[in-house]
């Protein structure tokens, strides 16, 4: 019988129209904000590095970032699968953990976007397609405990992203670093 891989789906709503939500998952630099210094420090993005404008197919980026009641930090490269805009934005991630024997996984991540009563219904996947060498709380046995917490982590940053989204109706502009100005 061949082992099922976890997956995760949360849905949330907002009043950001489909389209301001889909522009700030396209526009990569905004993760570094909305999955970074918006999220836990735990558990959050520390740097990426894309290239500017809106991702399309194709498009590669690697990101680094902090695991939760760890020393060890990840590090990623990603390329985008879908770009739909504004109803589906998706992209596969590899994935690596520590050092030496370090962890390495595939997951995908996707963002289905639908207009809603006053905004957007937006749902998040993320799916683990494979893993190697699995950090202790990620092997056989605490792998669906950890599974367990990662709602908590991922809907943050859903919450996060969807909350700038309802700040972009105020023109939230993205300057050289990932750092936000808003207009007047």
């Amino acid at each position: 019988m061949e082992q099922q891989l976890p997956q995760l789906q949360i849905t949330r709503s907002c009043n950001a129209k489909p389209e301001s939500v889909y522009d700030l998952l396209a526009d990569l630099r905004t993760h570094t904000e909305w999955a970074g210094a918006r999220q836990s420090r735990e558990f959050r993005l520390t740097s990426l590095d894309a290239p500017p404008g809106p991702a399309t197919v194709g498009t590669s980026f690697s990101s680094t970032g902090t695991i939760p009641m760890s020393r060890r930090h990840w590090s990623d490269r990603s390329t985008v699968t879908v770009a739909d805009r504004p109803e589906r934005f998706e992209f596969t991630t590899q994935a690596m953990a520590g050092e030496g024997k370090a962890m390495t996984a595939v997951y995908t991540h996707s963002y289905e976007i639908s207009p809603a009563a006053g905004g957007s219904r937006v749902t998040y996947r993320m799916r683990q397609l494979s893993i190697t060498n699995p950090i202790l709380r990620l092997g056989p046995a605490m792998g669906w405990m950890t599974w367990l917490m990662m709602p908590m982590f991922a809907g943050r940053g859903l919450r996060n992203l969807l909350a700038l989204a309802e700040q972009s109706t105020s023109r939230i502009v993205v300057a050289g670093s990932p750092k936000f100005t808003q207009e007047v």
